[in-house]
């Protein structure tokens, strides 16, 4: 399996700077593969994927339903391509997330390693969190039987010279309502992120009954127009 892993790794096009792409290692992968398992997923939604966790995770687990939502068409051929040879249940969506989320997409279990700014840290949750609580009663939606057993993995990265980042974005997460039941410090090792010293957390959230619901809802057919990525910051 780490074999076959490597192989189809070795298969992902460079790094595309323009959306903030590093490639985390092998080891990484498996580490976090084996972690989402604990949770015993049957579906999860992928906000992002060009490490390829959606192929490591399938192939470990055929019968979880997943689906990849990435604005690289190149990333998500390459997901097509793996997922037909191995038959794997992974469906692909080319889409841009500053754009309104017009997918009807149900899911537990989100995952993703967004570009590493406050704007798109942002834009993630609320995205995750559209998923995850879905349209309907506010009073159900805050029910907290309801928001359990909903998950959202996430990684995230700043140097220990900057713990001012890993505030504003503990700061970002609060306010949306949610709450970090585990974090993993340095989890993450990439290859080309000098920025983050190659390394990132391992977030564990879940939603809580004081999610910002009108925010969330505000979102659904509004375009995000904060600058997200790296380069635009510059």
């Amino acid at each position: 399996m780490k074999n076959l892993i490597k192989q189809y790794l070795s298969l992902r096009p460079q790094p595309e700077r323009n959306f903030d792409q590093f490639y985390a290692n092998t080891a990484t992968l498996l580490k976090r593969v084996e972690l989402i398992l604990k949770f015993n997923p049957q579906e999860m939604v992928f906000l992002g994927d060009d490490d390829l966790t959606s192929i490591v995770l399938s192939l470990n687990n055929k019968k979880i339903k997943i689906s990849v939502i990435d604005i690289d068409q190149r990333i998500l051929n390459l997901i097509q391509e793996i997922s037909r040879k191995e038959n794997l249940n992974i469906e692909t969506i080319n889409y841009d997330l500053r754009k309104p989320l017009e997918l009807n997409l149900k899911t537990n279990f989100i995952f993703f390693d967004p570009p590493y700014t406050p704007q798109a840290l942002k834009l993630w949750l609320i995205r995750a969190l559209e998923i995850l609580v879905g349209k309907g009663s506010n009073q159900k939606r805050k029910d907290l039987n309801f928001l359990k057993d909903r998950f959202i993995f996430l990684c995230y990265g700043y140097t220990d010279r900057a713990s001012h980042r890993g505030l504003k974005i503990q700061k970002i997460i609060t306010d949306l309502g949610l709450i970090i039941q585990e974090k993993f410090r340095k989890f993450n090792k990439y290859t080309g992120a000098e920025s983050i010293n190659n390394e990132s957390d391992f977030y564990i959230l879940q939603p809580t009954p004081k999610i910002d619901l009108k925010l969330i809802d505000s979102f659904r057919k509004k375009e995000f127009k904060e600058k997200i990525y790296t380069r635009e910051q510059n």
